[in-house]
């Protein structure tokens, strides 16, 4: 099959009011290319990375949306970066919860990415493929498996409770998984009860992670949740974790 790229997919996607829409897109740093006003509303924003129009429906509730949409970049993280210090300079914080929300970019098994979940709850879903698949966890045991699909629930498909839902079942027996499972598990939970906001959760595996003694290989090996862990502690002291 020919490479050959013939035309660009344009998403074009519901909301509940243009100008929250317009409002939340121009806050990340898109521009407002159209806007119709009769015979229906209608607008259109671009940013280098994506087009996207939007239609008005009403009766959406934003809880119930099921678009999405996946923008493949070349570089996730400055994408990120961008406009999270766009919304943190537009609304003072960067919003992590409730509707509109951006997630800090975290390594899929095919992909580097981060979400961001307009006021109507469209999904976006932002990423930069690996060069080649990359292992979430190397373990093969009943415990590497619910870390696993904990995992994926949680940073792949924005489902906190059903993600804490499935390491809880195996945390119990956590001392049978590896030290840097175990850690990386403790890590998992505790960022899942902060999108929870269950703070007392938090401080319990941000506790749990802080007991254990790792080697510097280990850590090496758990730079992601090293550096997430930092940021639960600065939660916990009433820092800004954004």
């Amino acid at each position: 099959m020919s490479t050959k790229r013939f035309g660009t997919a344009i998403p074009i996607l519901p909301s509940r009011s243009i100008d929250e829409q317009l409002d939340f897109y121009q806050a990340l740093g898109f521009e407002v290319t159209y806007r119709q006003a009769k015979p229906n509303l209608y607008a259109c924003v671009r940013h280098s990375i994506v087009e996207l129009h939007f239609f008005v429906l009403k009766q959406l509730n934003p809880a119930n949306s099921y678009s999405l949409c996946y923008v493949h970049i070349p570089d996730v993280d400055a994408v990120y970066k961008e406009f999270s210090e766009n919304l943190k300079k537009a609304y003072r914080k960067i919003p992590t919860k409730g509707y509109p929300r951006i997630s800090k970019p975290s390594n899929l098994m095919e992909d580097r990415r981060f979400h961001i979940i307009d006021p109507a709850g469209n999904r976006l879903l932002i990423g930069t493929k690996h060069a080649a698949p990359k292992l979430i966890v190397e373990e093969n045991s009943k415990f590497a498996s619910a870390f696993e699909t904990s995992y994926r629930l949680m940073y792949a498909k924005d489902e906190p409770a059903a993600a804490a839902k499935v390491l809880d079942l195996v945390l119990p027996k956590a001392e049978e998984a590896s030290a840097k499972l175990r850690y990386r598990a403790y890590v998992l939970r505790a960022d899942i009860a902060l999108s929870m906001d269950e703070r007392a959760i938090v401080n319990t595996f941000v506790q749990e992670a802080d007991r254990m003694s790792l080697s510097g290989t280990v850590l090496g090996d758990a730079t992601e949740e090293y550096e997430k862990l930092k940021e639960l502690r600065a939660y916990l002291e009433g820092g800004d974790t954004c």
